[in-house]
């Protein structure tokens, strides 16, 4: 090739940009490219990454997402929270001391819930309170609807009955350590839950519990004498308990129990020596009955059900064939005694006096309606339901 020929070869090349000098230079502008393209992703990467962090550590996962939807309402992680909280601690409540009966250990709180077998059920006890937490919500929005429906509002006495609770609040959170009421509320019903937003929950469970009272109240009312008869049947029964004597250590001996035996024996027969009237019983009860509960009132029970109280009592109350007037000895031992009965069966109990089988019977009565009310309510658990139960 001649030296003319040469020069434009490499004239053209530089014009296509295909000589090595740029090529060397498009190469070295490609991985600049490349290299600002990778930073830049790396930077995106951790501008999203310090975005998700502050998003966790504040409440917005726990107030702007959605846990549960209940009959087309929707519900947050937080406000689950709150109602799984109450359940816990109305639990605690409930039990005091004996909760560890159900194998639930409550030196962690709601934290320590996830790791421990419920009693109820095979979850958690954090799957079980989550769970009436459900329920309560349910509740709550059925006795809401019945409310507007009936006209039945609080009152403005009863609404600042509800302000009034918290009025100490913010002292109370600085006694436990808490720098306010919010942080205090926040570790006790979960993140995102604050003062104000307790306070709309507790006028809505306010008027939940008025709803339901009211109507428990019309419920109990109208339950029947004759449905208290026919479900709860009681007994009128004169008694005069003859208690044995203890031993040093607690135990009844056989000698001890004869020795009320024969007690329990010669009141009979003084009974039965006079005139054997049911007045004549009641006095002698007055005189010798050891029984705080009716040695004052002659022995009388007059609304005892079946089941009440100790085995032989309620054998001898609840025999079919047993007659008014009828008398007889049994034994009985519970916790506090051991002892013979020296029985008088009076008759039939009044049912307006068995105020245990109005309330059982209103009480069914009620989870009836409850349940009527709630029945069919669509509940739909979303993703955000696993942060439900979290405490600051």
């Amino acid at each position: 090739m001649s030296a003319s020929t040469e020069k434009k070869v490499r004239q053209a090349a530089r014009e296509a940009g295909t000589d090595k000098k740029s090529l060397a230079a498009q190469e070295e502008a490609k991985k600049k490219a490349q290299n600002q393209k990778r930073w830049t992703w790396a930077l995106i990467g951790i501008a999203v990454l310090i975005v998700l962090v502050l998003v966790l550590n504040s409440s917005l996962l726990y107030t702007k997402t959605t846990a549960v939807t209940i009959d087309g309402r929707s519900f947050s992680p937080s406000e689950v929270t709150y109602n799984y909280a109450n359940q816990y601690q109305t639990f605690v409540n409930n039990y005091g001391n004996y909760t560890s009966i159900f194998g639930l250990d409550t030196s962690y709180g709601l934290s320590g819930l996830s790791s421990q077998q419920s009693a109820f059920g095979e979850g958690t006890w954090r799957d079980y309170f989550l769970d009436q937490a459900v329920n309560a919500m349910k509740q709550n929005i059925a006795l809401g609807k019945y409310a507007a429906e009936n006209g039945i509002e609080l009152t403005d006495e009863e609404k600042q009955e509800a302000a009034d609770s918290f009025a100490s609040l913010e002292e109370t959170a600085k006694s436990y350590g808490y720098g306010s009421a919010d942080k205090f509320i926040a570790a006790n019903y979960g993140i995102g839950n604050n003062v104000k937003k307790v306070q709309a929950y507790a006028l809505e469970q306010q008027l939940a519990s008025k709803v339901y009272n009211q109507v428990a109240e019309e419920t109990s009312d109208a339950v029947t004498l004759e449905e208290i008869k026919e479900q709860y049947p009681s007994v009128a029964v004169r008694h005069i308990l003859v208690k044995a004597e203890a031993a040093e250590d607690g135990t009844y001996t056989d000698e001890a129990k004869e020795a009320a035996k024969a007690k329990a024996e010669e009141i009979l027969a003084e009974w039965e020596a006079g005139d054997k009237t049911e007045e004549s019983f009641a006095a002698l009860a007055e005189e010798y009955s050891e029984d705080p509960g009716s040695s004052e009132n002659g022995g009388l029970y007059d609304d005892v059900m079946q089941g009440q109280m100790v085995e032989e009592f309620d054998a001898f109350c609840f025999d079919e064939n047993r007659q008014p007037g009828d008398t007889g000895i049994v034994y009985g031992e519970s916790g506090s005694y051991a002892g013979y009965h020296v029985m008088y069966f009076v008759g039939e109990g009044d049912p307006a006096d068995n105020e245990t089988g109005r309330s059982n019977i209103a009480g069914a009565k009620m989870s009836e309606w409850l349940t009527s009310l709630t029945d069919g309510m669509d509940v739909s658990y979303k993703f955000f339901y696993r942060l439900a139960g979290k405490t600051a």
